[in-house]
């Protein structure tokens, strides 16, 4: 995921923002930097605070405006404090399961506009998404190093979560409705209360098992317990 996504910086003002801007691209896995119309030198100074990230400017991309960058990509999103009501928007956790991982084969570009007015207008209007980092009502203004850690930050933990659970074993389907069909055959032998049906009940337990993303041995074990729970019953009925 992060190979196909860049961090555009539009007319960035001081160099201390935009080697701190690339350090922390460093340390959430990122590499992939664009540079319109930068303001500041491409120098020492952001090298010296860009620290192991100093190579992701000297491998940076230049373009003198957004429109040209955007060109070379598949989609483009832009950071914002000031969203419009008639904008498609999302807040910067949901950034990644609404348009990162719903276009998978997608080249993506994230804007960021200069220090002190961001983003201008016509360049917001380039963007098939605004993305917004929730602040407190008054004080939406970020620093764009800031805004770019938080981003960044964002996507490598969602990164990480989609790792974690490539690794676990997930049941399937047939496996959860197997679960839940032991489950609803010990109803009868269950005094429901009056209010609640058995059909209620069922759905209700269908939408607790989707959610908790069970294991295989998640499955195995209850059906276990389900089993051990059939067989002392069964035992005390004969007694």
């Amino acid at each position: 995921m992060k190979e196909r996504i860049c961090f555009i910086l539009v007319r960035t003002q001081f160099a201390s923002n935009l080697g701190a801007a690339a350090r922390v691209m460093k340390n959430m896995g990122f590499a992939r930097l664009v540079l319109v119309q930068p303001r500041c030198e491409v120098g020492a100074e952001a090298r010296m605070l860009a620290m192991k990230g100093a190579e992701i400017l000297d491998q940076a991309s230049f373009f003198p405006s957004l429109e040209e960058a955007a060109n070379q990509l598949d989609l483009v999103l832009g950071t914002t404090g000031r969203l419009s009501p008639q904008a498609q928007s999302l807040n910067s956790r949901m950034l990644a399961e609404q348009v990162i991982d719903r276009f998978p084969q997608s080249s993506i570009g994230i804007a960021f506009g200069p220090e002190g007015n961001g983003l201008e207008r016509a360049e917001l209007r380039l963007c098939q998404w605004l993305v917004e980092i929730p602040t407190i009502h008054g004080s939406t203004s970020l620093n764009l190093d800031q805004a770019v850690a938080v981003i960044a930050y964002e996507l490598h933990v969602s990164s990480r979560k989609q790792l974690d659970q490539s690794f676990l074993n997930h049941a399937n389907q047939q496996q959860i409705r197997g679960l839940l069909s032991h489950v609803q055959s010990l109803f009868p032998a269950i005094k429901l209360p009056s209010h609640i049906s058995a059909e209620r009940l069922l759905k209700r337990l269908t939408r607790i098992a989707c959610r908790a993303q069970l294991e295989v041995e998640d499955v195995n074990l209850l059906r276990w317990l389900l089993s051990e729970i059939e067989d002392k019953r069964d035992i005390q009925e004969q007694d």
